[in-house]
């Protein structure tokens, strides 16, 4: 990755977690918070960069009185670095002010050397301001975890030796780039691609029948571990053009248990002929993953094993940020397959990242490629922050396509989006292949043959399917309440009342303006209320937040009307 794209991931690190969650295990800088000395308390951090580019690099040890907030005086660190469970070093380090910078040179064989002063005590190596400690060897040569195992022995005083002052220590990582050259359906050579934030990859394996990936990555299960882990993040990537794995969106496991639609992003704008898909696991999700290993009643494993398949069906919205991770794009398209030939209509909102709220006026460029050719680009303007744009393929434009938003509300900034246009043939054949899966069709309301149900009110009250209100509802339902059981439990309790009468509020919305324009005014704050379920993942949060929508929209339609009749009447009977 080059020094501008790993900035750019470094910012986006930076926007999603807090500081304190950006510096934790495996990501540049791991503290060891508490290590009690003589009734004190002080902390040691450790700072590695993620990335060896130069030739000499520098990590640093800190030591600071958590009291005061000073850096210590005279300590004398014990260092032990562990590499795959393999010590490669071990030995004293002393430093005046607490600060210990030791300056590394890794070279591919030879010894590990240590250049500086070494102290009478305890044999400790020191550096002076102009000629810091410096190692040199097969140390740091390769990505993956390294584990600090520290002793603070002096602290205070040069004299003043600690002793049992316990072990303790930090995780860092070097980014590990690998590739795994795999063979597709017809025996051809594919190069995939990992990159590792955490620890090494290993066992990569394409399944071209199953289209999926599989590979593995050591892990510790532990809490003692697992405690300071904010972040578990791992990359993989495969050509643009390969369109046997090229879906709009893919499934992720670890340890066979399916993972949040939230922590599987697909990335086409990183490199330029090659599809990212980012795994993203936050300490909340790997304990979850945890939890749900437990109740297999089998000890715990000692790595994550990693799987991807291509997603059979395409959910919207599709999901795309901009490369300062200021805008965010969602995009869905009609009809699903999108076959030469066939008119596409493609939506699209453009959103705050940081708030999840369209944004109006927004300008874009609309721009399909196919072969590195442009076939259409169009430039408009989104009032609402969402809208549509047509496009018909001809019979020749078959084959991997990208879809590019540029330009996005005049700062340059854009976004990407791959997925493949089929000749009519393969649509038909894939249209017999959903007919012959479904036994019996459900009878059910018109516009409603989704599994959720269709939104019948909002989509008479905006004029169309496509309207980025009705996708927003239809995101919360198909994202949030059809992934969980009480949600299921909920939106078919709801159908049965709800196809009751919506569908003659829906016929007399199109047949009166005016009422369409009232039902559009009460549906407002309904709207407003339900992003709440956007942040809903687990059972328990779809639960809580569910309900307190609920609550919000009985107190807002029922609660405030109940209040003025009983206000008007308190003041018709003074």
């Amino acid at each position: 990755m080059s020094t501008k794209n790993f900035f750019i991931l470094s910012m986006m690190f930076c926007l999603l977690f807090p500081a304190s969650s950006v510096y934790g295990h495996g990501l540049g800088i791991d503290t060891i918070s508490s290590i009690n000395i003589q009734e004190q308390q002080f902390s040691v951090s450790v700072e590695m960069p993620m990335i060896f580019e130069n030739e000499q690099e520098q990590i640093t040890l800190t030591a600071t009185n958590n009291e005061t907030d000073e850096t210590a005086k005279n300590v004398t660190y014990l260092i032990g670095i562990f590499y795959q469970d393999e010590m490669i070093l071990r030995n004293y380090f002393f430093t005046e002010d607490g600060i210990l910078p030791i300056i590394v040179t890794p070279t591919n064989d030879g010894d590990i050397t240590i250049v500086g002063e070494k102290d009478s005590l305890l044999g400790a190596w020191y550096g002076t301001e102009s000629n810091p400690v410096e190692i040199t060897g097969p140390i740091f040569n390769s990505g993956g975890l390294y584990t600090f195992e520290i002793e603070i022995r002096t602290i205070d005083e040069p004299t003043n030796i600690i002793e049992d002052s316990g072990v303790y220590t930090a995780d860092l990582t070097i980014v590990e780039s690998k590739s795994f050259p795999q063979k597709d359906q017809n025996n051809q050579d594919v190069e995939f691609g990992t990159k590792s934030y955490f620890d090494s990859i290993s066992n990569f394996q394409y399944d071209s029948d199953k289209k999926e990936v599989t590979f593995e990555m050591p892990f510790d299960w532990n809490e003692s571990k697992m405690s300071h882990v904010n972040v578990i993040h791992v990359e993989t990537q495969f050509p643009k053009d390969f369109e046997e794995f090229l879906s709009p969106s893919y499934t992720g496991y670890v340890n066979d248990i399916k993972l949040f639609k939230s922590s599987v992003t697909v990335d086409d704008y990183t490199y330029d002929d090659d599809r990212t898909v980012h795994y993203v696991l936050l300490q909340d999700h790997l304990r979850y993953l945890k939890n749900e290993m437990r109740k297999a009643e089998q000890p715990l494993p000692d790595k994550m094993d990693f799987k991807l398949t291509a997603s059979q069906e395409t959910k919207f919205p599709l999901i795309a940020y901009s490369e300062s991770e200021e805008f965010k794009v969602n995009l869905s398209w009609d009809p699903v397959n999108i076959e030469a030939g066939v008119p596409t209509n493609f939506v699209f909102t453009i959103r705050d990242s940081y708030t999840d709220s369209p944004m109006r006026l927004s300008d874009y460029t609309f721009v399909i490629i196919q072969n590195n050719e442009e076939l259409h680009r169009v430039s408009d303007n989104a009032e609402v922050g969402g809208d549509f744009e047509k496009f018909t393929f001809s019979e020749d434009q078959t084959g991997p396509t990208i879809v590019k938003f540029e330009n996005i509300r005049n700062t340059g900034q854009e976004t990407e989006f791959a997925f493949v246009v089929v000749d009519k043939t393969t649509g038909e054949k894939k249209a017999a292949v959903i007919e012959q899966v479904v036994e019996e069709p459900v009878a059910a309301p018109q516009e409603s043959s989704e599994e959720g149900g269709g939104c019948l009110i909002a989509t008479a009250a905006y004029g169309s399917e496509l309207a980025p209100q009705v996708q927003m509802l239809r995101e919360i339902r198909d994202n949030q309440l059809m992934n969980t059981e009480s949600g299921k439990s909920f939106m078919s309790g709801f159908n049965e009342l709800y196809y009751t009468f919506s569908p003659t509020i829906a016929d007399m919305q199109r047949e009166s303006p005016v009422f369409k324009e009232i039902v559009k005014a009460g549906l407002t704050p309904m709207l407003s209320t339900l992003t709440i379920m956007e942040s809903a993942e687990t059972e328990s949060e779809v639960l809580g937040l569910g309900l307190s929508v609920i609550a919000l929209n009985l107190g807002m339609y029922v609660g405030l009307p109940v209040i003025g009749i009983v206000k008007l009447y308190q003041i018709k009977k003074q």
